[in-house]
Order: C-alpha cells, then structure tokens, then sequence
C-alpha cells in the first residue's frame, strides 16, 4: 500500500472515532469518543450487531446526559458488555465527583466505575479517598437514590468537616481494611480501624459513622486517646460511642469493662461517660451492674457509681453513691505504719484543693472528705509526742462525718450523730518500744557527743487533732 493509500486509511478510521457510540445506542444514553491527531483505534463487530472498540494514544470520552467525562492514555469499549475499561492515568469526572487511578471499569448498564492502581477519589463535600482500588455505584433513581463507594486494601479517607456556619473543621482521618460510604455522610469501616482527629485518636475493629448527627460508634476493643499536650487522656471499652457538636467532639460513652485514665486518675467501671469541652475532659461518671471504682497515686474510691467533676482535666469533687469505701495512704512524714486511711458511707463526698489550670505537673490533693448515711472512718495522725513513731488512731462512727486535712494531714474530724468514736495515742512509757524514733546520738567532730537534749516530757505537746460531736 503506498504512503497516499495509508494516509487516506487512517484519515477515514479517525472519522469512524466519533460515530462507533453512536451507532451503538448504549441504552438511553450515548457516550462519544473526541478525536485527536494522535488517536489510533480498532474496531470489531459483533454477532449481535455491537462493536468491541480499541483506542490508543489518548484517549477523551464524553457522555453529555449523564455529565461524565473520561480520559486516560488508551481505552477498550465493550458492546455486548456495555462497558468501558481505560488504562493509564484515568480521569473520570463527574459534577460532583471524580476519580484518578491507573486502570477503571465504567460498567453503564449498572452504572458502576471500579478503579484501581493508586486510586483517588475526591468526593462531593471535599472529601478524599486514597487506596489500591475502589468502587463508585452512582445514583439510579428508584433504586440507589445516594451514591455509594466501596474501597478494599486499607484505603485513608480525609473526611472534611464543616460546623453550622459552613466554617472548616479539622479534618477527620479513617483507615480500615475495607471502608463503605453512603452518601458522602454514612461511612461504615471495618478491620482494624484508626481515627485521627484533632486533639483525638481513636482505634477499634469495626466503626459506623453519621456525619449528619456527628454521631460514631466503634466495637470490638475499641479505644480513645485524647492527645492533648498538657491533660491527655484514653478511654477504653467493648463498645464506645463518640457524640459531636458544631464537630466538636464534647462525649465519649463507653461500655463493658471500661476504663478511663487520665492525668489524675483511672477509673474502672462497666460504663463509663466522658464530657468534654474544647478538646480537655470536665466530666467523668462511672457506674453499672459492677461497681465502680476510682484510683488515684495516694488514693482509691469504690462505690455503686462515681461521678468526677474535674474542669480543666483537675479533679475538684468527686461524688461516690451507694455504699462507698475511700483509702488512701496516711502522710508518713511525723510517723511509721502499714495501715491504710479509710472512710465508709452510704454516700461519700471528696473536696480537692485548686490549682491552676496551666498547672500540669501537680496533682491537686484533698481537702476535705465527707461520708452521710452509715458512716465510718479511720484516720492514722501524727502523735502527741513528736519522739515517738507510732501514729495516734481517730475511729469514729455516726450519721454524718466530715474530716478536713491540712497541710500536715488530718486537721480535724467532725460527727454528726456519733454511735462510737475513740481517739487513741501511742504509749509513750514503753521506752523499749521499737517505734521509739529516738537515735544515738552522733559525735560530734571534737569526739565529744552532742549535748543532750531535754526529756520528751519537758517538750510542751502540740494539741490533739479536734474532734467535735454533734449528738441528735
């Protein structure tokens, strides 16, 4: 064939470009391939009268009723199938969507594009998906009235986030095995789930999300960490659900065996609620079948249900219902012992000192404590006798007890109500007492000892801790 020949060949094959759609009638709607210098194509017809159509050297599709465009570097189009399978950087657009991926399947009987090879999807509000591949189900009217996405091989998705004025958020991240959309709001992700937000974290095997509600729940060993600097905290659990506002995150609820730590404390219960404002936890409310429990360094609560008021992540109160044990450790600076501080009631209340909010390394320590209904207490103090090592003992037993502590302890006890009370002093005339604190005296560098000091009986005695009785 001469060179005239061939040239007039392919000039008459780039014509037949735009019209193989055409004289396919694809359903309702027809997809029209653009001619361009370095297109080469092939076409085959079929038995049933449809053409299989092969095209290289770039390749540009335009589907006008539906509004989609496709691109990419060459592309086979399937009759019988209705189908169009593009190779190399493939665009597919839409008005409100479009996907980049190396290879895509556009299936216009079902009106699904499959895509694969570095995938990235960017969705209506903005939002991205990045994965090996992924399935996009447009909308049919009757049948699929949102549009779906299915993304397999762990994809990231980038969810933008805007509050009530329309203002952007921090982003919300989600990895998964596999992740299913509905819409651009209902995401649903499962195996192996990671969420970062700002100022939170968040992990579980499977989770569903309601962007419309800010409403998130997340099961199977699901976790929460608040990655705030300066009042971290986590929250685990068996289910936990994450509730937003104007996407502010302000509670986090989680149930079975759940357990909360922060700065200050941990607390173990079968359900735990958080609230949080500004990204810094205010509130902790423990409670369930079990009982709940509060530990901190120096102290422990146990009770029905526990409710920890603490703005700015520092404890304040706190407020333990229903048959409620405190424990702490006794100040053992003034003496020695192995018992532990403790306080029963039906209801107990603790008071904590304020510290400042920037304040991040102090715990704040307590102030006051309060047992009501069936209350007892047992306090170790420091005794009269400042030579000695044993503590002096406060029982006591009423309706109503109120120890307030000040900087040296336990300053004063007071019953409402007493049944039973003592006060109790180690003996101080057992000089063979191991708890005597006295030493042998050092010499001094002289060689001669140091002077003797006065008999403990001389030494006037500070006064003991006041204990005052309200009697009915």
């Amino acid at each position: 064939m001469t060179r005239a020949a061939r040239s007039a060949a392919l000039a008459a094959a780039l014509l037949i470009v735009p019209s193989f759609a055409a004289a396919q009638d694809l359903g309702t709607t027809r997809c029209n391939a653009v001619n361009t210098p370095s297109t080469r194509q092939f076409m085959e017809k079929l038995p049933s009268g449809q053409y299989n159509t092969y095209m290289g050297g770039g390749v540009i599709v335009h589907c006008p009723a539906k509004q989609i465009n496709l691109r990419a570097d060459s592309m086979e189009q399937y009759g019988d199938d209705r189908r169009f399978y593009l190779v190399g950087h493939v665009f597919y657009q839409e008005p409100r969507f479009s996907v980049h991926s190396d290879f895509l399947n556009y299936f216009m009987g079902d009106e699904r594009v499959v895509a694969t090879g570095n995938v990235d999807a960017t969705m209506p509000s903005g939002s991205r998906l990045r994965g090996p591949t992924a399935t996009y189900l447009r909308p049919i009217p009757a049948r699929r009235p949102l549009a779906q996405m299915l993304a397999t091989q762990r994809p990231t998705i980038t969810l933008v986030q805007k509050d009530s004025l329309g203002r952007l958020q921090p982003p919300m991240q989600v990895v998964a095995n596999t992740v299913f959309m509905n819409g651009d709001s209902l995401v649903y992700g499962g195996g192996k789930v990671e969420i970062t937000r700002d100022k939170f974290t968040a992990h579980g095997d499977s989770m569903f999300l309601d962007g419309p509600h800010e409403i998130m729940h997340l099961l199977r060993d699901p976790g929460i960490e608040g990655t705030n600097d300066s009042t971290p905290f986590t929250l685990v659990g068996r289910l936990i659900d994450l509730y937003s506002h104007n996407r502010k995150l302000e509670r986090v609820l989680a149930r079975g065996k759940a357990v909360a730590t922060s700065k200050d404390m941990k607390l173990h219960a079968d359900t735990i609620d958080l609230r949080i404002t500004n990204d810094v936890l205010e509130r902790a409310i423990a409670w369930g079948p079990g009982r709940a429990s509060a530990k901190s360094p120096a102290d422990s609560l146990l009770a029905d249900s526990i409710d920890v008021i603490m703005p700015g992540q520092h404890v304040r109160e706190i407020h333990a219902l229903g048959k409620a044990y405190a424990e702490s450790k006794p100040d053992t600076v003034k003496f020695r012992t192995k018992d532990m501080d403790w306080m029963k009631g039906d209801t107990i209340i603790a008071f904590f000192d304020s510290i400042p909010a920037r304040d991040t390394v102090h715990s704040p320590s307590i102030r006051r404590i309060i047992a009501i209904d069936s209350a007892s207490a047992y306090y170790n103090m420091a005794p009269r006798d400042t030579m000695l090592c044993s503590p002096a003992v406060s029982y006591s037993k009423g309706d109503r007890i109120t120890v307030t502590f000040g900087p040296k302890g336990v300053d004063k006890v007071d019953v409402v109500g007493q049944t039973q009370g003592i006060l109790a002093e180690p003996d101080a005339s057992d000089t063979t007492n191991k708890n005597i604190c006295r030493k042998t005296p050092a010499k001094k560098p002289d060689g001669k000892p140091p002077a003797a000091k006065p008999d403990s009986s001389a030494i006037r005695r500070p006064p003991a801790v006041p204990m005052t009785v309200q009697r009915r």
